[in-house]
């Protein structure tokens, strides 16, 4: 082929053959084709390339868009204090039907109650918890050891111990001691533990009186039931008393101690003992002088765990409930002629309500008040609460709700437009500061910048409490508080990162140029060297928001930020005291019991800081000036 191609070259071609093209034809240059594109055109051309970051641009401002309207769609009331929704778990629609968010909450280890029994499985019912919210087929039973003082421990042996020189353990109810001279009356004490060997004894004390000074009426030295005839021992003693007894225990070993397991009274009225105590009875005493314990040896207690729904238990007619009179009337005066009282023939005080009505039954009325002149009353009724609020069916909190019976869910859309706001203002602030200053210390340079370096370095330095303490101690806690603090040394590393891009910048060849031919300084900062800049400027500025949000949290968490209770108006924008912060400060002491409350706050902000990185990366290669025109 190559041989082929150097016989052509060597080959000597007529010079007929040649033509000239265009001969005696004037020749111009000919218009460029297609319309011009303008500095934004680029710059959006450049941003949408990056899909990744496009996407996160949409994702913020879902976001933004969500914390702007989400809160009036919810359909809830996230201002209204219910703590009867406090800490309900998150509920959604679809995810109930997998067992996943689905409103109950697991208990585990609770005490079963003696007297309940679910009749289908044979299992014990918890105690105090509704039945109609328990998940039966999750409930268990568990028998475990205990030595609790607890009347739900059964089985085993209760002692109450007596220490060295234990001056007076005392029953607390003086009913046990009501003592009849005609019918003989003597108190047996079983002693379980006794040290003999150290000539350990128990010293059986009584009142001789009511309210009168303790008297030893006997003394026990053996182990076993011992039985103390009062009157026979004491002929002294009122023929009828109220007393006390004081068991007191006193041995030569000051590391013995001696166990009591059951106290009582016996008399000629009954064969069985009048009053018996032993087990969770030997809990009504005290130990006087701290010298004594009670303790369980051997108890076992049945225990439940189970699944439990929160909303059911919630919203269920069950609860009994004080209900203002101002309410009552404002209830029934909307509902007019829709409802209905209906006699309770059980009940000659309450009354019933027609189907529908959100007060199912009333009670009673209760006693009117007068407090400064103003009269007040209430009910106590049975409250269909789903129907007080306007819900058909059990509703929906996709969050949960707060420790205060609000709607996590429009909370923390509430709290992030309020978190946004302050994040924009003082980084708009704090940027517009810094882009001025820097740009005149690096354009300047010299003493100029020396002097202007030492002072950013000289407020950069300042310790933040101080700064807090003191924006504090001048102003109240507040919002106004709150931006002064985030901006009085909040500028200082957007002047770092100007001043360094017109060290770079200044030198350039189209700077000087410009110089030359007579720009001013003005012209030279904003028209030729801050738009080479602006890229790096606008990306440390947009990542400085989240910053100033997590700021924003820290002090909201130390009560120095904003607060439940305030609020503000900017642009005929309401910002109430909820931000991001706050929810987080209030969530800090439920985080091991109720994680939701920290969880949804914390992925909101973490996408928040990540859409911002990367919008603020799609902003810096859009904006940068040495990628104009460039299409790859």
């Amino acid at each position: 082929m190559m041989n082929n191609v150097k016989d052509i070259v060597k080959q000597d071609i007529p010079k007929n053959q040649f033509e000239f093209v265009q001969k005696g034809q004037k020749l111009y240059d000919q218009k460029i084709q297609g319309k011009s594109i303008s500095y934004m055109q680029d710059v959006w051309m450049r941003f949408k390339k990056n899909r990744a970051n496009v996407t996160a641009s949409i994702i913020l401002l879902v976001l933004i868009l969500c914390s702007i309207f989400m809160p009036g769609l919810s359909g809830k009331n996230y201002e209204k204090l219910d703590e009867k929704l406090s800490f309900l778990p998150p509920r959604v629609p679809f995810l109930e039907k997998f067992g996943v968010m689905d409103g109950t909450i697991s208990i585990k280890d609770k005490p079963i109650d003696l007297t309940k029994m679910d009749e289908e499985t044979g299992l014990y019912l918890p105690l105090n918890y509704n039945e109609k919210a328990i998940v039966m087929k999750t409930l268990t039973n568990t028998r475990v050891e205990s030595s609790e003082k607890s009347e739900y421990v059964l089985n085993g042996q209760s002692v109450l111990r007596l220490d060295y020189d234990s001056s007076s353990i005392t029953v607390e109810s003086n009913e046990f001691y009501n003592l009849v001279k005609a019918n003989n009356p003597n108190i047996e004490i079983d002693v379980y533990e006794l040290d003999s060997s150290s000539n350990g004894k128990i010293e059986v004390l009584l009142q001789s009186d009511f309210g009168g000074d303790y008297t030893v009426i006997d003394t026990i030295t053996e182990t076993g039931k011992h039985r103390v005839k009062l009157f026979e021992l004491n002929p002294d003693l009122y023929a009828d008393v109220v007393s006390k007894l004081q068991l007191r225990y006193s041995s030569d070993n000051k590391g013995s101690y001696a166990a009591v397991t059951s106290v009582s009274l016996f008399d000629d009225s009954s064969k069985e003992p009048v009053l018996f105590h032993e087990g969770y009875n030997l809990c009504s005493y005290k130990v006087v002088d701290g010298k004594g314990s009670y303790q369980r040896q051997n108890g076992e207690m049945i225990i439940a765990s189970f699944k439990y729904n929160k909303y059911i238990d919630a919203f269920d007619l069950t609860h009994e409930t004080a209900f203002s009179a101002s309410k009552y009337d404002k209830l029934l005066a909307e509902w007019g002629d829709k409802v209905e009282k209906i006699p309770n023939p059980d009940n000659p005080d309450g009354w019933f309500f027609s189907e529908g009505f959100p007060i199912r039954e009333v009670v009673r009325k209760n006693d009117t008040v007068e407090v400064d002149g103003e009269k007040y009353s209430s009910y106590e009724v049975y409250l269909d609460y789903a129907a007080y609020l306007g819900y058909d069916e059990l509703p929906y909190y996709l969050f949960g709700t707060s420790q205060a019976g609000r709607d996590l869910f429009s909370l923390v859309w509430v709290g992030l437009r309020t978190s946004l706001y302050i994040g924009l203002v003082v980084t708009l602030i704090n940027v517009s500061i810094g882009i001025v200053y820097g740009a005149i210390s690096g354009y300047y340079g010299g003493t100029v910048d020396l002097l202007m370096q030492r002072f950013a370095e000289l407020m950069g330095r300042l310790p933040w409490l101080v700064v807090l303490s003191i924006m504090v101690a001048l102003f109240d806690p507040g919002i106004k508080t709150l931006i002064l603090t985030l901006v009085i040394n909040g500028w200082i590393a957007t002047a770092s990162v100007t001043r360094m891009q017109f060290y770079r910048y200044k030198g350039r060849e189209y700077v000087l140029a410009s110089k030359t031919m007579g720009a001013k300084d003005r012209r030279l900062i904003f028209r030729h060297i801050l738009p080479n800049g602006i890229g790096t400027i606008i990306t440390s500025s947009v990542l400085s928001i989240p910053a100033v949000i997590f700021l924003e949290a820290s002090l909201s968490y130390l009560g120095f930020g904003i607060g439940h209770g305030q609020s503000f108006n900017i642009l005929g924008m309401t910002f109430s005291g909820v931000s991001i912060g706050v929810l987080l400060a209030d969530a800090r002491n439920f985080l091991s019991t109720y994680p939701y409350l920290t969880v949804y706050p914390c992925v909101i902000v973490s996408i928040l800081m990540i859409t911002f990185n990367m919008f603020g990366n799609a902003l810096r290669d859009a904006f940068n000036p040495s990628l104009r025109g460039v299409e790859d």
